[in-house]
């Protein structure tokens, strides 16, 4: 298949996984959340992603031959630290501490996924394109007047702006790198599992912050 298609398709298809959380957002957007426990569960939680991101980020700097990607990253892992800045100076704001957070289960284990990935497209599909794709959505469902209180929106607004500025990016380098059958292969197989570890880590913060169970 064409590459620029192909980026396209896989595109789509994050979104559509994107459109099954339009109607019920989960947790991690915020907006089902009725008090600020809540509330703080979720913003801890979403700072140990920033972080791990960056740490994840890092690990595959070296590796990576591609300049135009080995510099994305770079840009990225300063953006991750930056975002990470903002929600634990909200945290700290509100007299919590930002590190009193263990990862659950299924969110430290999407983590080890991405960081495991040793091709430049299962890189690109994995974390930039549906994991930050899912995100992005999730900011803007936050960001909508009257979805979430104020305190947890400011933080995100800038977040959101920087995500918005590069939205394109994955896409353009896997229709730049993801030009044979092999890679595409390799690709869709990625942005599969990555979607359901998604929605795994996305049901786990559900149950640990709504319902109060562990995971």
């Amino acid at each position: 298949m064409d590459s620029i298609e192909f980026s396209k398709n896989m595109a789509t298809e994050v979104a559509a996984f994107c459109v099954t959380y339009k109607d019920k957002p989960p947790a991690y957007s915020y907006v089902p959340l009725t008090n600020d426990a809540a509330r703080v569960k979720v913003m801890k939680s979403r700072l140990w992603n920033e972080v791990r991101a960056a740490e994840v980020l890092s690990s595959w700097l070296k590796g990576v031959a591609e300049l135009d990607v080995k510099s994305g990253l770079g840009s990225a892992i300063a953006e991750e630290f930056e975002h990470a800045k903002l929600l634990s100076g909200v945290l700290c704001d509100r007299g919590e501490d930002p590190w009193g957070y263990e990862p659950l289960p299924a969110q430290s284990t999407m983590f080890n996924a991405f960081e495991a990935q040793t091709g430049t497209v299962e890189r690109m599909a994995a974390f930039a394109l549906a994991g930050e794709g899912v995100a992005v959505f999730m900011m803007a469902q936050s960001l909508a007047k009257g979805a979430v209180l104020q305190w947890v929106q400011t933080p995100y607004r800038s977040i959101y702006a920087e995500e918005k500025n590069h939205g394109g990016d994955p896409e353009s380098i896997l229709a730049k790198y993801a030009t044979a059958e092999n890679a595409q292969a390799r690709v869709r197989r990625t942005v599969a599992w990555s979607l359901v570890m998604r929605k795994e880590y996305f049901d786990s913060l559900d149950r640990w912050a709504i319902e109060g169970k562990s995971w």
